[in-house]
């Protein structure tokens, strides 16, 4: 038997939570590969087509949709919505295993703070030592936060793609959000014998 392919979707609340969450999702998978025994090939995380902000019957058949061509969907959403991902889940009961939650407290923008380092490269004259990595998710304002600690700009797209790309991933393991996300990822992969 030839080495398996690894597909996975991704659906998000919107735009600026893919530019972060793609590269540190691919980061995560290609890291994940290297402890699964036999291995496995993997391209990259496909983004659905609608946001989970949508109705639900809509963010159901999407995932309905996905389901019949990738492995995993991943359904992110802040953490005040994480009743959403579970209603979603519900609908798929042989294929709820295949749904993994991605579900940061408060929003995305609280991840993006977990590495210091990472914060102080995407924006060199600023200081981003104002917070402490494992307690990212208790920042009232994580989207206020990250603003100061890119000095004001507004180039989402750039920053938060670049965040997702530098961002160590020892730093997100010590939020407890990505840690809960990781484990039901890596949960997912072993029932489907991918690790």
């Amino acid at each position: 038997m030839g080495r398996r392919y690894l597909s996975l979707a991704l659906l998000t609340e919107g735009a600026s939570d893919q530019w972060f969450l793609v590269p540190v999702i691919d980061r995560q998978i290609t890291e994940l590969a290297l402890e699964a025994p036999a291995g496995f090939d993997y391209a990259g995380v496909d983004v659905g087509e609608c946001f989970t902000v949508a109705h639900r019957d809509l963010v159901a058949r999407q995932v309905t949709d996905l389901l019949c061509y990738y492995d995993i969907v991943m359904i992110h959403h802040d953490h005040n919505e994480r009743g959403k991902v579970d209603a979603i889940r519900d609908r798929f009961h042989g294929d709820a295993h295949r749904i993994v939650a991605l579900v940061p407290v408060r929003e995305t923008e609280a991840w993006m703070l977990a590495d210091p380092e990472a914060l102080r490269e995407a924006a060199p004259t600023r200081d981003a030592g104002r917070v402490v990595p494992g307690d990212v998710e208790k920042a009232a304002d994580p989207k206020a936060v990250l603003r100061a600690a890119l000095g004001g700009r507004r180039d989402a797209e750039r920053d938060f793609g670049r965040l997702g790309q530098t961002v160590a991933l020892d730093a997100l393991r010590k939020v407890p959000a990505y840690r809960a996300w990781t484990a039901e990822l890596s949960r997912a992969m072993e029932q489907l014998r991918f690790l």
